[in-house]
């Protein structure tokens, strides 16, 4: 095994792209690529992890398919925050998305774009279509948070955590508590299973490949800022107020009826992040007529990066996000 990761080199993000913007940590990137459709797809990723995990390498990239179906792919990448960014706040996400959809309708001459959330980032593509709904020609939500209000580990684990005493205590919560937290929800299949599985395939090529992208992604953790996890815990997880239509930013309310433009929910159906009934409430109680739901026998992470999802769910998601991209 030893002799073969000598040859092995990770290198995420297979597509080319270009940083059009840049505002502190944040980034606007373009990807490369021949535009065959009128509607851009602006990719608004969690703040937790990277976002190359939608561009791992080129047998499991989502951009990559989206590139080669002519659609004009637009990315935001959060950056890593330091110490001095404490006091980041959520309106401040959700005002650089508004920002680069501006910029991305200046430069593509459109008055609406689609909206592609993933993770958290769902959660914050939900809270700005519902603000800017004329903004948003399309919005699709990947493995979304929208209910807070379930029974999976992780769920649990935060609505009984005092986030200001972390944020006290740390100032940012660093990418290896949110690891180690993500661990511990399943130690026995994520932590023991992974590294038996390393062992039993350690002549395996591919195996190797996918492990140690894999694991160079998971490990490649920023920090959350102090203001920005407490507000999430307490505002999302403990109080549930996205669902029952009772949060704000900056004093507006993020009302879910306004969420009529067409949806696309991606789910996995084992996944122990953001379980299916973390998004289904919420597909069912928006009055968009133009929507639909779509899942995958995977866990969080496998409906992006499997080779069965990309057989299956993502060819016909993308070919749902094309014929709304004219």
């Amino acid at each position: 095994m030893f002799e073969k990761l000598k040859d092995l080199s990770v290198k995420p993000w297979s597509c080319e792209f270009e940083v059009v913007h840049e505002d502190w940590l944040f980034k606007l990137l373009h990807f490369k690529g021949e535009r065959k459709h009128r509607i851009p797809l602006l990719l608004v990723y969690a703040f937790i992890n990277r976002p190359y995990i939608l561009d791992l390498h080129e047998e499991v990239s989502v951009v990559r398919k989206l590139i080669a179906e002519g659609i004009d792919v637009w990315m935001i990448d959060w950056g890593y925050p330091k110490r001095a960014d404490k006091f980041m706040k959520i309106s401040d996400y959700v005002d650089y998305i508004d920002f680069c959809v501006d910029k991305i309708r200046r430069e593509t001459k459109v008055d609406a774009i689609t909206l592609h959330g993933y993770c958290l980032g769902s959660t914050l593509a939900v809270i700005y279509s519902a603000l800017f709904p004329e903004k948003i020609k399309n919005l699709v939500i990947q493995t979304p948070p929208i209910n807070f209000n379930t029974e999976n580990a992780l769920a649990l684990w935060a609505k009984h955590l005092d986030p200001k005493k972390i944020s006290r205590a740390m100032g940012n919560v660093s990418g290896e508590m949110l690891n180690i937290s993500f661990l511990l929800v399943d130690p026995i299949r994520l932590v023991l299973g992974k590294y038996q599985g390393l062992l039993e395939n350690a002549e395996d090529d591919r195996f190797l490949k996918e492990f140690f992208y894999m694991d160079f992604w998971i490990f490649d953790s920023p920090a959350i800022p102090g203001s920005v996890f407490e507000e999430f815990i307490e505002r999302w997880y403990q109080k549930n107020e996205l669902i029952e239509n009772k949060y704000e930013i900056n004093g507006k309310k993020v009302d879910l009826q306004n969420i009529t433009m067409p949806v696309l929910a991606l789910y996995a159906e084992k996944d122990h992040i953001t379980p299916p009934n973390s998004v289904i409430p919420f597909f069912e109680k928006i009055p968009s007529k133009d929507k639909k739901a779509m899942s995958v026998d995977k866990g969080h992470i496998g409906l992006t990066v499997s080779k069965s999802s990309h057989a299956k769910l993502w060819k016909e998601a993308i070919k749902w996000i094309v014929e709304r991209s004219d």
